[in-house]
């Protein structure tokens, strides 16, 4: 099973994201200018940092959700978009802001690997430059999806979800049922993984990087962290 294969085709209609919110609180908190947004989707964040002026590069190693980003296209030169696995990001000019949205970095099951592109992020920012970046919350994975099962049933799209913890890492099992234009179903499955950060650990591996002023806030607002925060949203200097 492939992550973000044939869901790419329905991530739009599924996601229940206030995209509008969270990029606004991208531009107040210092993503201007030059930037790259990592697991960038189907650029639903990278579109809107375009619109707000910004000049970025979306990333992302899905080359299907990339696929229906390019299809969303206006401007042929801002965003730009790139098949790239966020462990390798790289560039070859300095930017202004990195931003990583949507638990992407929970998708970096492996920490040395989260720490690496802390690093990777690091080298590729000006000084004085921001990273910002969300990650679905210890309690979040703890408490409100390991062990839980979820569905939804849609007109167009009726998906089955159940979570499993295992060693730190939230095994998602997903099971879609699209309808076809003849009135059928076709049925395909998709595997998530996440795993389990630490608010602690992250700050640390940041501090590691190189980052200083890290700050923690309460998914997208200027609230501090509380205990039941389910997403975690960090701001980071180099």
């Amino acid at each position: 099973m492939n992550c973000y294969d044939d869901f790419a085709d329905f991530y739009n209609e599924l996601m229940d994201c206030d995209y509008d919110k969270w990029s606004q609180f991208l531009v107040n908190h210092g993503c201007r200018g030059s930037g790259a947004d990592l697991a960038c989707g189907t650029g639903n964040i990278t579109f809107r940092l375009a619109e707000a002026g910004c000049s970025v590069i979306g990333v992302d190693a899905s080359p299907r959700m990339l696929t229906v980003a390019e299809s969303k296209k206006k401007n042929v030169s801002n965003p730009l978009f790139r098949c790239q696995n966020m462990a390798e990001f790289e560039v070859t000019r300095p930017l202004d802001f990195v931003t990583c949205v949507c638990d992407g970095v929970n998708y970096l099951v492996s920490p040395d690997d989260a720490a690496g592109m802390f690093g990777r992020v690091y080298a590729s920012l000006k000084e004085g430059g921001v990273f910002i970046f969300d990650i679905s919350s210890e309690y979040k994975l703890r408490h409100v999806l390991a062990g839980n099962f979820f569905y939804d049933d849609g007109d167009d799209v009726t998906y089955l979800w159940t979570n499993t913890l295992k060693k730190g890492v939230v095994i998602m099992d997903l099971t879609f049922f699209a309808k076809k234009s003849d009135g059928s179903y076709r049925r395909f499955d998709e595997r998530h993984e996440q795993r389990v950060y630490g608010e602690k650990e992250i700050v640390r591996m940041l501090s590691e990087a190189g980052f200083s002023d890290i700050r923690m806030f309460d998914d997208y607002t200027d609230k501090p962290v509380s205990a039941e925060t389910q997403r975690v949203v960090f701001t980071a200097r180099k």
